[in-house]
């Protein structure tokens, strides 16, 4: 019995909130529901695409690092610091 109400209440918020962005749209046109839209699946591809990669394991989720490109200049270490060569 639970579940059955627990349902219908899931159900009629799902309806309200159709009826909330329906009525939305018709006082502000269609227009602005688009760019509301737009702007979320926008915002929803650069959290993924920030997201770190991994894959979870049995014992929890693994993150493996980002591959990093190599860089043009070689990082060095001198043997004497800057300030005592000159």
């Amino acid at each position: 019995m639970k579940r059955i109400a627990g349902l219908i209440c899931l159900g009629s918020f799902y309806a309200g909130a159709l009826w909330i962005e329906y009525q939305t749209t018709v006082l502000l046109g269609a227009g602005c529901s688009l760019f509301v839209a737009g702007s979320a699946l926008t915002f929803l591809a650069v959290a993924l695409y920030r997201a770190p990669e991994g894959h979870e394991r049995h014992d929890g989720f693994y993150v493996r690092p980002r591959d990093r490109r190599p860089s043009l200049v070689r990082h060095s270490r001198f043997s004497q610091p800057a300030r005592a060569r000159q």
